[in-house]
């Protein structure tokens, strides 16, 4: 029989080994000091958690062993791990938010370029560890279909269109309309269905940006036959 020391550290699931190894990456070197983890370290520690292990496979316990505190210290900011996802996807929603903004203040940037500048914010998750949009990892999961999680899925979903029809609608120089609206929600729905099918790739990012890329050539040209 193995001794105890030898099934503690190897007789771990994928996952936990995954995890295991995550967190001494993300907390090394050194203990981490508690008093620092605030709420917004903790969601953003928990974003990339869900992001790349997903919400069912994860709980308190692991999230606060990840983050090299006590479970108890977790309820402190979240009363369940529902909680803590809600909490996640508001502090993803906003900080996005900022990016979206953050393109729409480029100055003289062309109709094309903002949409490229918006693709890249999913292509730079593939790049940075493989991360698919978190609103791609928690729209599939059942046990997430609560009214205040679902609230902030449609939410999220809500903030890309709006922010894609006034791209749109600039552009065509018209008042919002239903054909904007529509587009909208095609490209939308069309970059995190090209993000979940890029992730099997060798190398998700480049498949990404060159899926993306002929995706825009047909908005495009869409727009050049008006």
């Amino acid at each position: 029989m193995r001794p105890w020391h030898w099934r503690k550290h190897y007789c771990s699931s994928p996952t936990t080994v995954a995890l295991r190894f995550w967190s001494s990456n993300l907390m090394a070197p050194g203990k981490v000091n508690q008093a620092a983890l605030t709420r917004e370290t903790i969601l953003s520690a928990a974003i990339r958690l869900f992001q790349q292990f997903g919400f069912s496979t994860l709980g308190m316990r692991q999230i606060a062993d990840n983050l090299q505190i006590k479970a108890p210290s977790l309820y402190h900011h979240f009363a369940s791990k529902e909680d803590l996802a809600r909490q996640a996807m508001k502090q993803y929603r906003e900080e996005q938010a900022l990016r979206l903004s953050a393109i729409s203040g480029i100055a003289n940037l062309a109709f094309i370029e903002q949409l490229r500048e918006y693709t890249e914010l999913f292509a730079r998750m593939l790049e940075d560890g493989n991360r698919p949009c978190l609103y791609l990892t928690m729209v599939r999961e059942p046990s997430l279909q609560e009214n205040a999680c679902v609230d902030e899925l449609r939410q999220f979903s809500l903030q890309n269109v709006e922010w894609l029809e006034q791209v749109l609608c600039k552009e065509t120089q018209s008042p919002q309309g239903a054909r904007e609206r529509d587009l909208a929600e095609t490209i939308f729905a069309s970059l995190e269905g090209i993000m979940a099918v890029s992730m099997i790739e060798r190398s998700p990012h480049k498949a990404f940006r060159k899926r993306a890329d002929a995706f825009l050539k047909i908005v495009l040209a869409s727009f050049s036959e008006r």
